[in-house]
């Protein structure tokens, strides 16, 4: 069989096949042969109707199974030899010349077409030694910690009634209000607990809310800017009436060992050890992200190869179809910057996925057995799960490959990062 390629472009490419004239013939001779033992003629015992009867009836037969016999394994052959990698069937009235029912069988001479595929193209991987990504250790300082255990504190406050004073800065207010401008209702809102500090989005209303007691109402009017961050506000003047239904005030528990009892550690000091540790996790997490962002964007960055348009179309159209199905909107058609991004999207997650499956072709990484069978046992330990009846739970969840997956992915990026230099910052 003789193959030549035709370049259209680095993910599109014409395959020129010839079929030599003796496999030719030899289809022809197993068609005739297999219509001339099976046909019926009349006029003629089974078997017994000659050659020429059955070439001008069954010509269309014997040309249709010679070319279902030869040109699917001759293009698949062709396309193996040449080491391409096909992005979707090609379509046989559009791809191919001529097309599929047109092609040219006569004993005796080779058959010839061409079909036009669309490829995945050369992937060449910079060098990733000239990739640049922050290694310093994680530090995560005492001032880090005491804002974490602040955070507990305030997350296990009570909320504590107020009877027998009006509202300060820092109490919570539970009011009912009504906004209107123009006569137009904007808001409308019962038993709303309003944090009554110098961070509110409408800070106007500190100075009306502070020294209001219970039961109290009070007219009040604002003018907001154009550019004001509540949409429905910007712009307008705005009446307000505020009924204060009560004050409560937030009271935080002793940071001490009855606390960190309750937090269920022995003691204060096993608490704040505790929520180093976590923290220290969350840093590592944090970098661990912040490292394959980077190094992903310069690895796309640094490669130049293309992504067949109709690849991105499809995959941006699907993204959007699913996207739309997780957030219950109705799906239409999306609007040319909606898919634009979608398609931008798309383009460097293909880029993404090529390159770090060509490295770990390069570098040959997978997640072996022993691997995924480690991670388990680690896993249904740190669950305190048996193990066998752990991994049978990831069995039937259909989790194996999803798990495979990740530990790829992570001996991926450990290469990645291991090879990379350490980022370098202009001091000022």
């Amino acid at each position: 069989m003789k193959v030549d390629i035709v370049e259209i472009s680095s993910c599109r490419k014409t395959l020129k096949i010839e079929i030599p004239a003796e496999e030719v013939n030899a289809e022809i001779e197993k068609a005739y042969e297999e219509v001339r033992l099976n046909a019926e003629i009349r006029g003629f015992r089974k078997g017994r109707a000659p050659r020429n009867i059955i070439e001008m009836r069954f010509a269309e037969y014997i040309k249709s199974e010679v070319v279902d016999k030869l040109v699917p394994p001759s293009f698949e052959e062709a396309a193996k030899t040449a080491e391409l990698e096909i992005l979707r069937s090609p379509d046989i009235a559009e791809d191919m010349k001529p097309p599929y029912g047109e092609l040219s069988v006569k004993s005796g001479e080779p058959l010839s077409f061409e079909v036009t595929i669309d490829v995945k193209p050369e992937i060449v991987v910079p060098n990733l030694e000239q990739l640049q990504v922050e290694k310093g250790e994680v530090n995560v300082s005492k001032e880090n910690v005491d804002a974490y255990l602040e955070q507990l504190r305030d997350e296990r406050a009570d909320f504590v009634p107020v009877e027998d004073r009006s509202i300060q800065l820092g109490d919570y207010a539970t009011v009912d209000i009504l906004l209107t401008s123009d006569g137009d209702i904007l808001t409308d809102q019962a038993e709303q607990v309003l944090e009554v500090n110098e961070e509110m989005l409408i800070p106007e209303m500190v100075q009306h809310l502070v020294g209001m007691n219970p039961g109290e109402e009070k007219d009040f009017s604002v003018s907001f800017p154009e550019d004001h961050e509540a949409e429905n506000l910007a712009g307008k003047e705005v009446d307000f009436h505020v009924s204060v239904q009560k004050i409560t005030e937030k009271h935080l528990p002793a940071l001490d060992d009855d606390f960190a009892r309750d937090m269920g550690e022995d003691d204060l000091e096993h608490l704040t050890a505790k929520s180093w540790n976590q923290l220290v996790e969350i840093a590592k997490q944090d970098q661990r992200k912040k490292q394959q962002d980077d190094l992903l964007e310069q690895l796309v960055e640094s490669s130049d190869f293309e992504v067949p348009d109709f690849m991105i179309e499809e995959r941006a159209r699907l993204q959007i179809r699913i996207d739309a199905a997780l957030s219950r909107r109705e799906e239409s058609e999306p609007t040319e910057e909606e898919l634009e991004r979608y398609r931008a999207a798309t383009l460097e997650f293909v880029k993404t996925s090529w390159l770090l499956n060509k490295i770990s072709e390069n570098e040959n990484l997978e997640a072996t057995d022993e691997e995924v069978d480690a991670s388990i046992r680690r896993t249904a330990q740190e669950l305190g799960r048996d193990p066998q009846k752990y991994r049978k739970v990831v069995e039937d969840a259909n989790r194996i490959a999803d798990l495979r997956s990740s530990i790829w992915e992570q001996k991926v990026f450990d290469l990645l990062i291991e090879k990379a230099s350490v980022k370098r910052t202009l001091v000022t």
